[in-house]
């Protein structure tokens, strides 16, 4: 037999983002209480309002499954004396499982011979175990912020629990938590049906509360919301803008939706877009509407926790407020209007950036410095508007915009480029000082221009630097100062635009100013720091593509080089994470590489020659000489490593790395010729040290793209 479960929490309005986590979780311990208790089920849903968090389980076994439990007991020597009849030991361990002395059993262990039984255990009523799962689920839910409000007791939650609802099938169950006893009254809608409402069943839940005004399914409240705000938002002439956020936001403030559409000044509309969409939606939770070529018109879509009773009064009631909002946003435009960035640059220092690094204005100075070099590197062309751009980009936040109005603090950068605009700088200007926080999380747009670009670069590696410096590293899942975020953004930048930029010389380049202020502080060893942060971002990168870790490892350990001497294949190495675009393009190679026949015996051939490379612990020598090949395999083998430098020098240059592998391969018959035919560790030192050379010159090929050793593959031994 089956029957379905119903749980609801009852509480007082909890804030619209604690919901979805809550019941992300109360979901995850369900299911986990469920299969520790053996009670199996068909499905699991979870329903959320602001007032209740539920849980119905459909499907759910009348009882648990019956279990054979194996258990060890003491070892034969201490289960029975001399005469064999059981000891205390014995009989202890049987009583404890609830078993005769005479079902135990003798079975044969890695640590001698022991006693051991079967112990059945009978399934138990669902109705007699679940009281205890469900009394446990409240307590087990965090969030961002708890309270107590039971005298005396330690029980906390995000808000007070007000009652609490318990069905399996049509019986009510007996779970208890924070003093309250489950039973089969739930509530309705606080203003449009407030009295209690009695569930009959758990499977005829949703339409119980349906009738009392509460849409408990929230998707199903959310598609109604997104339905009813287009449609009005076409009633008024246009379309909404859309926003997904807003309205999971707002689905999430009220138990049944009533959309309603307002209006506000047209004069309003010559403030920035970005400002007014703002205005509506930070704290009023609107609906900016627009028309069909982008224009935003003077409403907005609102949305309402109640019926149409007195909707003429919320509306006028909303358009207030939000007249109100755009009053102050009128001011804080025009009185920054009166101050170009231009003219603010001075004051930045006036403004500590992080304590004991200097202010806004040294910022400045370095964002200026740095966006220079690294559009050199990346974008020539951009070198002027980046560097106009990074010295100006930061005066938005001594606008009143930005410093007055907490709702909108999220528009800086946006709000520096419209100001930049208007005081007439540059477009490729105006256009880097919005774009430069980007990209801001993951999925963010990138700066759509080469100076934002580099300008977005130039402000995140300072950001990194200087919290390295600062001492303000993150730790573990800590990182208050966004310096992953920084990070990420960078490699992300590099990686999807494919420019190739150095980080270690890129890092160097934002941390020196630091140092040139306080030659004490250890540079060293915070540039061996920051190339493990580093190291992590580009793995972390290549892990998002779905790339194997091995895979990963190889790429990120391979030892590139700069500045090889020609004919010589080994330059100035630099480790494989340094470049992350041309990181992600070698491992993407080997990762394609891997499904070719040829790939295991290439990876196994490596390792048999770094290996013995590994287990060399003498110096070599700079080059082979080629004059000691006294053997013919070695002297192929020599021959085989010309022509293959000469014929991946170009591919290397062109970063065609697809063909590089290839033609590496080529070397495999004269390698395996040279460990069939030639001694490497013989007692003559010059003759061994300069084989170890000519093998660790084929080694190095290799791992100037890949360090094959830290792949895994089948076939090979031990």
């Amino acid at each position: 037999m089956t029957r379905d479960l119903l749980f609801e929490i009852g509480v007082e309005e909890l804030p619209g983002g604690y919901v979805p986590p809550a019941l992300a979780q109360l979901e995850q311990a369900a299911r986990d209480g469920l299969a520790a208790s053996r009670l199996g089920f068909a499905d699991l849903t979870t329903y959320g309002t602001p007032r209740r968090l539920a849980l119905l389980v459909r499907g759910l076994a009348d009882r648990q499954t019956d279990v054979d439990e194996e258990a060890t007991g003491p070892a034969v020597k201490a289960a029975y004396d001399a005469d064999g009849a059981p000891t205390r030991a014995l009989l202890g361990f049987c009583q404890g499982k609830g078993v005769d002395p005479k079902s135990v059993r003798r079975v044969a262990t890695a640590r001698g011979e022991y006693v051991a039984v079967t112990v059945h255990h009978a399934g138990r009523a669902a109705i007699e175990v679940l009281p205890v799962l469900l009394g446990a689920l409240p307590a087990r839910l965090t969030f961002p912020k708890s309270m107590r409000w039971i005298p005396g007791d330690d029980a906390r939650f995000a808000r007070p629990v007000r009652w609490l609802v318990a069905l399996l099938g049509d019986d009510v169950v007996a779970a208890r938590a924070f003093g309250l006893e489950a039973g089969r009254s739930s509530f309705g809608h606080r203003f449009l049906a407030p009295g209690a409402v009695k569930i009959k069943s758990a499977g005829r839940y949703l339409e119980a509360l349906e009738k009392a005004s509460v849409l408990a399914d929230h998707r199903a409240r959310r598609a109604l919301t997104a339905e009813g705000v287009a449609a009005h938002a076409v009633k008024a002439g246009g379309r909404v803008v859309a926003d997904d956020e807003l309205v999971d936001i707002n689905s999430f403030l009220i138990e049944t939706p009533s959309v309603f559409t307002g209006r506000f000044d047209a004069r309003y509309l010559d403030l920035p877009r970005e400002v007014i969409v703002t205005a509506l939606r930070e704290h009023q939770r609107y609906f900016a509407i627009e028309t069909a070529d982008g224009g935003l018109l003077p409403a907005f879509v609102a949305v309402r926790n109640g019926g149409e009773a007195g909707m003429e009064r919320v509306r006028r009631g909303n358009e207030d407020v939000l007249a109100s909002r755009l009053e102050d946003a009128r001011f804080y435009w025009e009185t920054d209007l009166k101050h170009p960035p231009a003219g603010r640059v001075d004051d930045l220092a006036n403004v500590v950036w992080i304590e004991g690094l200097g202010t806004l204005r040294d910022k400045a100075a370095r964002l200026e410095a740095l966006a220079g070099a690294i559009a050199e590197r990346i974008a020539p062309d951009a070198a002027a508007a980046a560097k106009r751009a990074a010295l100006l980009c930061k005066t938005d936040l001594l606008s009143e915009m930005i410093g007055s109005g907490k709702e909108y603090a999220g528009l800086q950068g946006v709000i520096g480029g419209q100001y930049a605009a208007r005081a007439g700088e540059p477009k490729p200007v105006a256009e880097a000082i919005a774009w430069h926080y980007h990209p801001r999380f993951a999925g963010d747009a990138l700066p759509p221009t080469a100076a934002g670009l580099v300008l977005a670069l130039a402000d995140k590696l300072d950001h990194v630097a200087g919290a390295f410096v600062a001492g303000k590293t993150p730790t573990g899942s800590e990182d208050p100062y966004g310096v992953r975020r920084a990070g990420n953004g960078v490699v992300r930048i590099l990686i999807e635009k494919t420019f190739a930029l150095d980080l270690r010389e890129a890092t160097m380049r934002a941390t020196a100013p630091f140092f040139a202020a306080g030659p004490d502080l250890p540079q060293a060893a915070l540039m061996k720091q920051l190339g493990e942060f580093w190291r992590g971002r580009v793995e972390a990168a290549l892990e998002q593509e779905g790339l194997a870790h091995d895979t990963r490892e190889a790429a990120l350990e391979a030892q590139i080089e700069s500045d090889a001497k020609p004919g010589d294949g080994r330059g100035a190495a630099r480790p494989g994470w340094i470049d992350p675009a041309d990181c992600r393009a070698r491992a993407r190679v080997l990762g394609a590489f891997r499904d070719d026949g040829r790939f295991a015996p290439l990876v196994i051939l490596y390792k048999r020659v770094a290996n013995i490379l590994k287990a060399a612990t003498e110096p070599l020598p700079e080059a082979v000489d080629r004059a000691r090949l006294a053997e013919a395999a070695e002297r192929d083998l020599a021959a085989a490593l010309d022509r293959a430098r000469e014929r991946t020098a170009p591919l290397w240059r062109s970063r065609a790395y697809e063909a590089v592998l290839p033609a590496l391969l080529e070397m495999e018959q004269t390698i395996h010729a040279f460990f069939d035919g030639v001694m490497v560790n013989v007692e003559d030192e010059t003759l061994r040290r300069n084989r170890l050379r000519l093998l660790a010159d084929v080694r190095d090929l290799f791992l100037r793209g890949w360090d094959l050793s830290r792949v895994v593959v089948e076939g090979e031994k031990g």
